[in-house]
């Protein structure tokens, strides 16, 4: 179950809420990167009320470059783009994720679901056919032995290379449709300090991940699920509940108030600040690992 909203404010109201999906480019070949862009359109004074963690991406897609954000104001209009770069295993016209999610209003709430998109991707067969096909054949090979030998070379290189790309394909797609083992909640966190190590401009996004991890290990562990509580509300109660161990509490709670502004007041946190809160997550789970 997804846990945490990105809650996204501004200040004016006017207009009415919309989203719709935009590829770029709207017709692409198997394999062929494209840029999946949702477009949010809400009036000033809303709250756009987002996953901090992507759904599932539909087995059909590959993920090239993870979700980007962007956020505008502009003639009482709220703008939020936010992007994916994929490529699609199989031909047709879908989008990878489906989204829904709630919008408060000045005038009320009200549930989005991205309007449909047209994307193309090209089928490797022609229409009518239903198996590749047949090999053409290799030219009459010239008359002198060195030609001969650069034509059969030539020809292996690209069976090899054309079979390479089928056995990928194929599992990648496995890939996906198998069930994964998940990992448990400290190597989770290992991988998201690996993975901040590596691209520090990520700094933003691993708060989210962390609060994410701790709140969904601390619920798991009382068979509790509290994902829709605000975060300070989510505190309060783990606050009062005798349960957990002290240090687990303790540490959740530092991490949560300390990443308050960031979640909520989009502040760009420090290198610092996020090995910080990378310590209080560690100190939460292993609390509650060592009281399991």
């Amino acid at each position: 179950m997804i846990a945490g909203l990105l809650l996204v404010l501004a200040q004016v109201s006017g207009g009415a809420p919309s989203a719709r999906w935009v590829f770029t480019p709207a017709t692409a070949q198997i394999g062929e990167p494209v840029v999946c862009k949702l477009e949010i359109r809400a009036p000033l004074g809303s709250a756009v009320l987002l996953p901090d963690k992507d759904p599932a991406l539909d087995p059909a897609w590959v993920l090239l470059e993870p979700r980007r954000a962007e956020r505008s104001e502009h003639e009482g209009l709220l703008a939020i783009d936010l992007s994916w770069k994929v490529f699609a295993l199989e031909p047709g016209a879908h989008a990878p994720y489906a989204l829904e999610f709630p919008v408060e209003t000045p005038s009320g709430r009200v549930t989005l679901q991205p309007a449909s998109a047209e994307l193309h991707v090209l089928a490797a067969l022609g229409e009518g056919e239903d198996a590749p096909r047949p090999q053409k054949g290799f030219l009459p090979p010239p008359e002198l032995e060195a030609s001969r030998a650069w034509v059969l070379w030539t020809a292996l290189g690209l069976a090899l290379v054309i079979a390479g790309a089928l056995l990928v394909i194929i599992r990648r797609r496995r890939a996906a449709r198998a069930p994964a083992v998940p990992a448990g909640p400290l190597e989770r966190l290992a991988r998201v300090e690996r993975e901040f190590a590596a691209d520090p401009e990520r700094a933003r996004e691993v708060v989210f991940e962390l609060t994410h991890l701790v709140r969904e290990r601390v619920d798991a562990a009382r068979g509790e699920t509290r994902a829709a509580l605000p975060d300070d509300e989510w505190m309060r109660v783990v606050a009062q509940d005798e349960r957990l161990p002290e240090a687990a509490r303790a540490a959740a709670r530092r991490l949560l108030e300390r990443a308050d502004l960031v979640k909520y007041a989009e502040q760009r946190p420090s290198r610092f600040l996020v090995e910080e809160l990378c310590s209080d997550a560690r100190t939460a789970l292993t609390a509650q690992e060592a009281a399991a």
